[in-house]
């Protein structure tokens, strides 16, 4: 029998709401009116327009006191069946998408190395410049989009959110296309070699056409997920991946209607278009369409409130990406079997990633869900039993690596040399892929509860004080060579997801979490006319939080 939450959205006194030490929840009484404003930072928030989970019985607005009382153990119980059942959609979603790529790969390897080298050059380019900037600003939607959902009267708050994802996304673009345009001209400028430079450059011309229609799917990716909708993306995924794996080789290899090398990009763009269209007629024909207020100018002002969660994250995501594209440049010094060897392991881990990374996107969401609907002992049982099985997920690969790496490194080359060099990378691989993926979800629990910059600092410091420096000293002072900046990177990120751990348990306070969720809800919507509209339906909201 689902649970009622309990205390919510008492009468305040009369008045202005107090909070001691801004750590302690608005006080208020069952009965007493309330005090309609209370400022924080440089904003005024109306009270009277912000609840989390209405009781019918009870009128103003007041954050619940008292989380549920269900033992531990049952409520991990429910959080372990609500990750089975949406969490391992995200999951598959991700490594369909993942599929794109290596599928790419096989195709474009065998026109020769030029094209290989110049794809690679161009994914590099392309992640750098344009993606991982574009996640970073869409990831400010895990907490605002999830949080509104369950913590606003009106449930068009996150169809609000969600403008301000695309429009913050859309200006990226606006400013990248030009760059990736140029790409043939800067490559040239920097010294590399003219034909792959010149291949370089019309792939990503023509991947700029895919840019816009990629950023469409994953901002709405996350519109759905904030509201429990994990099934529509993997379902477009599902059938757009097969498209996509006939297109490419039709587009790529074939004798008769094969362009060759650029057929890969187009493959790309075609697949873009097709998820993006998927997953919009999905969404109209879903119950997302309630929280669809239609497009507002008002989205476009205090948009700085969004980038305040947004940058943070784009920091954090670059971090990690140029983190892992300077331990390729370095390991290209030490000969062609050390860095075939590098790639094998590299994908081995990525693997690992996604699946952590997954399960990341399914908690993002989930924690902002519980935090919006006021309920912060239940969100810290989700990050919890998150985390467990992100131990259990790394421990896994580990094993997998250690009982069957022969196997596996056999299913990638034949080559003895490369053989060998990929087996000495195996012991730092196994440790690597449990920090990796805790990074991963810690992550997600931190943009859950609005904490992007905790973990931009962290990454900063995990990446370019710690992994770097270590990673030179030992790859080249202590001639360690691959080897050794392998164990830079793995130092690296062990000493991030150890510091986001230590954050997340020892320097949060999950009920005050709930207090500045909707400050900071009712901070990012000011302005919005949103706010006053209709109720959203309680029977949803529940149906998320069950």
């Amino acid at each position: 029998m689902q649970e009622v939450i309990r205390g919510i959205l008492r009468g305040a006194k009369r008045g202005v709401m107090t909070a001691k030490k801004g750590r302690n929840f608005y006080k208020g009484n069952r009965t007493g009116s309330m005090g309609s404003h209370t400022k924080h930072g440089n904003y005024v928030v109306d009270l009277n327009k912000v609840r989390t989970y209405v009781v019918p019985d009870l009128t103003g607005c007041e954050i619940a006191k008292h989380d549920t009382n269900e033992p531990y153990l049952v409520a991990a119980k429910r959080e372990v069946l609500w990750m089975a059942s949406s969490s391992s959609l995200t999951i598959l979603t991700l490594m369909l998408q993942s599929s794109f790529f290596f599928v790419n790969v096989m195709a474009v390897s065998h026109l020769g190395a030029k094209e290989l080298a110049a794809m690679s050059l161009s994914v590099t380019c392309m992640g750098i410049i344009a993606l991982a900037p574009a996640f970073g600003l869409l990831s400010a939607m895990d907490t605002f989009c999830s949080t509104a959902f369950t913590a606003s009267r009106d449930k068009t708050l996150v169809g609000f959110h969600y403008q301000r994802g695309l429009i913050a996304v859309f200006s990226h673009i606006l400013l990248a296309a030009p760059i990736l345009w140029n790409a043939e001209r800067i490559l040239l400028a920097i010294k590399q070699d003219p034909d792959i430079a010149a291949l370089s450059g019309k792939y990503l011309r023509i991947q700029i056409l895919g840019m816009l229609p990629w950023s469409v799917f994953e901002a709405t990716r996350r519109y759905l997920q904030a509201q429990g909708i994990m099934r529509a993306s993997m379902t477009i995924a599902l059938v757009v991946a097969p498209i996509h794996w006939f297109s490419n080789y039709f587009l790529v290899r074939s004798l008769t209607y094969g362009f060759g090398f650029i057929g890969a990009p187009i493959s790309n763009v075609l697949s873009n278009c097709l998820m993006c269209t998927g997953i919009l007629v999905y969404t109209c024909n879903s119950r997302a369409v309630d929280t669809w207020g239609g497009w507002k100018l008002n989205a476009f002002h205090n948009m700085s409130q969004y980038y305040r969660l947004a940058i943070p994250a784009v920091v954090t995501v670059c971090a990690e990406w140029v983190g892992y594209e300077i331990l390729i440049i370095g390991t290209s010094y030490f000969g062609a079997n050390q860095l075939a060897g590098q790639a094998i392991m590299m994908n081995s881990v990525v693997i690992s990633f996604h699946l952590c990374n997954g399960l990341g996107f399914g908690t993002s969401p989930r924690v902002g869900n519980l935090i919006g609907a006021a309920r912060p002992r239940q969100a810290r049982i989700a990050a919890d039993v998150s985390l467990a099985a992100t131990v259990c997920i790394g421990i896994a690969c580990t094993l997998f690596l250690v009982f069957f790496g022969d196997w596996w490194t056999s299913v990638y080359t034949s080559d003895p040399a490369i053989a060998r060099e990929t087996a000495k990378l195996m012991s730092v691989a196994c440790v690597f892929t449990i920090g990796d993926g805790l990074n991963a979800v810690i992550g997600a629990i931190l943009r859950g509860l609005g904490r992007q910059q905790v973990s931009a600092n962290i990454y900063i410091f995990g990446f370019y004080v710690c992994a770097i420096p270590i990673a030179a000293y030992l790859g080249y002072g202590l001639q360690m060579q691959a080897v050794g900046l392998w164990w830079g990177l793995c130092i690296g990120v062990i000493i991030s997801s150890i510091l986001q751990t230590v954050y997340v348990y020892r320097w949060i306070d999950w009920k005050d979490e709930v207090r500045l969720c909707l400050l900071r809800l009712k901070g990012s919507s000011a302005g919005s006319s949103t706010t006053d509209m209709a109720t959203g339906s309680e029977t949803e909201t529940t149906s998320v939080l069950h």
